[in-house]
């Protein structure tokens, strides 16, 4: 666009309609319409009085109305946009002589500007609405993995304690009469399984009602519990073996806590389905993983115990989902000979 020679030269008035239509872009963002009505003004009075238009005088506009397009709503500028079209053409008939070339330019521009701001809203409103899509969906996501993990320690912690009572009372209930020793034996087994079960779930609901980042308010359960866990199935009637070679409290909190779970797991389902079997459990630490494995010979019903195991509902599933939460593998099968296992690979490296 090359110079145009016009009548009335650039004067002071001249200079402040062009400051105060550059300075509505520093008010755009907080008042967007009065900022662009004022920087429209300005410009269309600059522009109808006559003044040269061979400067830069409608860049504050063009400012004006791209920070104004960006605070939203698309009604009020599309009326400011028919207005823009609209007034810049009608100058036609205040200006002497007409300039057909600025006029097009400065108002095409200025509406061009309107739309780029408009366009910037929106996009900013989407990324916006899919940031705030991404939190609920990670929120609701973080509250199903901390309902999956209580289901999962209540079911490790009540299942075995109840079978613990339930075989306890069983041999209470047998031999009360003839062995009352025997049966006084089994009802303070079944008062040590209940208690440690009550202490458990004291240790979860505490949990469950801490609101901050504080220490845990019961012990973390481990490995260094095996033996107590070891001895409680003892008197449940099954003949354990223990090898372990990794330290207690040697390893990451969440590998020490998965492997207790496993063999808590695993003896319970020995006590319940193959009472009075023989099982043994071996716990190795390797360089990069700790290797659990529990082993059963069936007992007296050989069969149905492995039968049941292999079906058997939320333990194995639990456990899967505890090995896999580790980045862990987990094998179950029943054995050739009779019996059943279940071996664990846990790495190390991926907990810490």
């Amino acid at each position: 666009m090359g110079p145009t020679h016009l009548g009335r030269p650039l004067d002071a008035f001249a200079i402040s309609l062009v400051v105060v239509a550059a300075a509505g872009g520093a008010l755009a963002r907080r008042w967007p319409v009065p900022a662009l009505a004022t920087s429209l003004f300005c410009t269309l009075t600059y522009y109808w009085l006559g003044y040269p238009t061979d400067s830069s005088y409608f860049v504050g506009l063009w400012v004006t109305a791209y920070l104004s397009g960006t605070a939203g709503a698309r009604l009020r500028f599309l009326l400011f946009a028919a207005a823009i079209v609209t007034l810049f053409p009608a100058g036609a008939l205040l200006r002497r002589p007409v300039d057909r070339t600025s006029e097009l330019f400065i108002a095409l521009g200025a509406v061009a500007c309107l739309a780029a701001g408009q366009a910037a809203a929106e996009w900013r409103a989407r990324a916006d609405s899919r940031a705030e899509e991404t939190r609920e969906a990670e929120a609701l996501r973080r509250i199903a993995e901390e309902r999956l993990r209580i289901a999962r320690d209540l079911h490790d912690v009540v299942s075995h304690s109840i079978a613990m009572i339930n075989v306890q009372a069983g041999v209470a209930v047998h031999v009360m009469d003839q062995r009352p020793q025997e049966a006084r034996t089994a009802l303070l087994a079944i008062r040590a399984a209940s208690g440690d079960a009550l202490r458990d779930l004291r240790g979860i609901l505490g949990l469950l009602r801490q609101t901050d980042e504080a220490e845990p308010l019961a012990p973390a359960v481990g490995l260094h519990q095996l033996s107590s866990l070891v001895e409680s199935v003892r008197r449940a009637g099954v003949q354990v073996e223990l090898s372990l070679d990794a330290e207690p409290g040697a390893l990451p909190a969440s590998v020490d806590l998965t492997a207790y779970r496993i063999i808590q797991e695993a003896l319970t389902n020995v006590v319940r389905h193959a009472p009075g079997a023989g099982a043994s459990v071996t716990v190795r630490r390797h360089p990069e993983a700790v290797t659990v494995r529990v082993k059963d010979d069936g007992g007296s019903t050989l069969g149905s115990a492995a039968d049941g195991r292999q079906g058997a509902g939320h333990g194995l599933s639990g456990m899967r989902e505890r090995v896999r939460a580790v980045g862990g593998s987990l094998e179950t099968g029943r054995l050739a000979g009779g019996g059943f296992e279940v071996s664990a690979w846990l790495p190390i490296g991926a907990a810490e």
